[in-house]
């Protein structure tokens, strides 16, 4: 049995959560140039921050500089780094990675892919190519909503369609780092319930921690170790590069864990 196949089966496996969370990703990106336009466009946005207490504004993490300099090309980059959209582009990843090795550990159906002629690395690999297509898939849905809904909805401002681009790569990345941590995890583990308690618990700290450190200076300290804090949506739509810096933490990141964790598996005692 070829790689390909096994990835294959594995995407087909739980397709149906799958499919839902890319259609959430893209009916809610989908909906942020719509509501630009309910607003007024850039101008309109820019009104409503300014309205907004300093306070407020903070929380929101809304600038109304930033909003006034950036006019839609910023409002829409707010979408994705909205909580909705990161549980939404987090679960799926956390869900494919926990399932594929950790699950299939736990339910026993490992030992019919070890039966066969197929080493444990061709078995790794085809986790590691899944998590690389359900990548591009979710980052792809969010651009493909964004664009849809700019050109359904005709909103004022402008925006470069070629910045789109970097903004899936950054979309990417960021899935990438969250799949293959979550992927070393489940090398190790007998279960994916525990797995997906320990990555749920590791981004929810990861997202405490970037969006109160701008508020809350005894957190500002621990940004830097922080995945989202290297995800900057903002600066790939409107200025349409993507931070050395932030690429390479977060690839890194997701290439760490996959090595990791593929060291784990090929050592590790599975049931046969």
């Amino acid at each position: 049995m070829t790689v390909a196949l096994l990835v294959g089966r594995l995407l087909r496996r739980g397709v149906g959560g799958t499919l839902a969370l890319v259609a959430g990703i893209l009916v809610f990106q989908l909906l942020e140039p719509l509501i630009a336009d309910s607003m007024g466009g850039a101008q309109g946005l820019q009104s409503l921050v300014e309205t907004l207490p300093p306070g407020m504004q903070a929380i929101a993490r809304l600038d109304p500089q930033f909003v006034a300099l950036s006019g839609l090309a910023g409002f829409l980059s707010f979408g994705y780094t909205h909580p909705l959209y990161l549980v939404l582009i987090s679960s799926a990843m956390v869900g494919f990675a926990a399932r594929s090795l950790a699950g299939e550990i736990d339910r026993g159906t490992i030992a019919v892919a070890l039966a066969r002629p197929i080493s444990r690395r061709s078995i790794y690999a085809a986790r590691v190519a899944g998590l690389v297509a359900l990548s591009a898939a979710l980052s792809l849905a969010g651009t493909a909503g964004t664009l849809i809904g700019v050109l359904v909805a005709r909103p004022e401002g402008e925006l470069t369609y070629a910045h789109l681009v970097q903004l899936t790569m950054t979309a990417a990345l960021l899935a990438w780092a969250i799949g293959g941590l979550t992927l070393w995890a489940s090398a190790g583990s007998s279960t994916s319930g525990r797995v997906v308690g320990m990555a749920t618990a590791v981004l929810v700290i990861s997202y405490f921690v970037d969006y109160f450190a701008d508020v809350w200076s005894v957190l500002e300290p621990l940004a830097p170790y922080s995945l989202f804090n290297y995800f900057d949506p903002a600066h790939a739509l409107v200025n349409g590069a993507i931070r050395p810096l932030d690429a390479a933490v977060l690839s890194l990141s997701g290439l760490i864990g996959v090595v990791a964790g593929a060291l784990i598996f090929d050592r590790r005692d599975l049931p046969v």
